[in-house]
């Protein structure tokens, strides 16, 4: 019989190789895992972060939605979605600078609700604006019936059949059921090339664009002192372009919706839920 071989004297255990997982998944991982499957680059600097919650918490559960406000988080913890990934912060500030709103009632109430029902906000805004394509882009065309009109793939740049600019508002205010939709330009004003800035149009992106070959730029909002004023002086000295604001969220609700499903499609071991966010105004008449 042979002899056993003893391991050599100096050997070291296999130290590299990890033990399979098999506790509960945290939301750190679950949300290291959908930043790496969105192939976007970190930034140097981003907003994407965990604004409130314990990362290490153990995820029953995640819900998707555009703004992480009081209803979404309420609806968030009564479906037992602890991970909540929203699109814009829960305390109304893009970098969630918290110092200023200490004492703050509201602020302490929300804070407090999440701390209660453990939920984890995560902002993911920059990783999921950086994938390839856009992320929110590709979800609001999708939605929208535009995916034909894309202009070499790219979701933000579209050729639309031609209209006027009052039935393309029309259009958007039937598919996205938005009352409260803004028109700058001439309701007669034939448009085809279409430029799309989801969310918030700043400044010098919007103004790029209105000096570019889009008949129209549809948005969810821009300072009115800025991209609007520039719009309308643009149109005052004799430029044919129209400009739509939706809204901010009903301009980003669906590429959310999408968000959700496309999580949904690689995570299989919590349940995934969308979370229509509702927009804050109301038309009248």
């Amino acid at each position: 019989m042979a002899e056993p071989v003893s391991p050599p004297r100096n050997a070291q255990p296999d130290i590299l190789q990890a033990p399979p997982h098999s506790g509960p998944i945290t939301a750190l991982q679950y949300i290291a895992r959908i930043l790496d499957h969105t192939g976007a680059p970190n930034r140097d600097k981003t907003i994407d972060h965990v604004a409130a919650g314990d990362p290490t918490t153990a995820v029953t559960g995640i819900a998707v939605t555009a703004m992480a406000t009081m209803d979404s988080l309420k609806r968030a913890a009564s479906s037992g979605r602890n991970l909540v990934l929203a699109y814009d912060p829960p305390f109304w500030s893009g970098n969630d600078d918290l110092d200023r709103l200490e004492g703050n009632g509201l602020f302490l109430e929300k804070r407090d609700f999440i701390r209660a029902h453990n939920l984890v906000c995560f902002n993911l805004h920059d990783h999921w604006r950086d994938r390839m394509p856009d992320g929110m882009a590709e979800g609001m065309v999708k939605a929208l019936g535009w995916t034909q009109y894309q202009v070499g793939g790219n979701p933000a740049n579209l050729l639309l059949p031609e209209t006027s600019l009052a039935d393309l508002a029309r259009d958007l205010q039937a598919k996205l059921n938005d009352s409260t939709i803004r028109v700058v330009g001439d309701p007669k004003l034939e448009v085809k090339n279409v430029a799309t800035l989801w969310g918030a149009a700043a400044q010098m992106p919007a103004i790029k664009l209105l000096n570019g070959p889009p008949d129209v730029l549809i948005t969810g909002y821009a300072h009115e002192w800025e991209a609007v004023e520039y719009a309308q002086d643009m149109i005052a000295a004799g430029g044919k372009k129209g400009l739509i604001l939706l809204g901010e969220v009903t301009s980003i609700d669906l590429g959310m919706k999408h968000c959700a499903d496309w999580i949904a499609s690689f995570v299989s071991e919590a349940p995934v839920e969308f979370i229509a966010s509702r927009a804050p105004y109301w038309g009248v008449g």
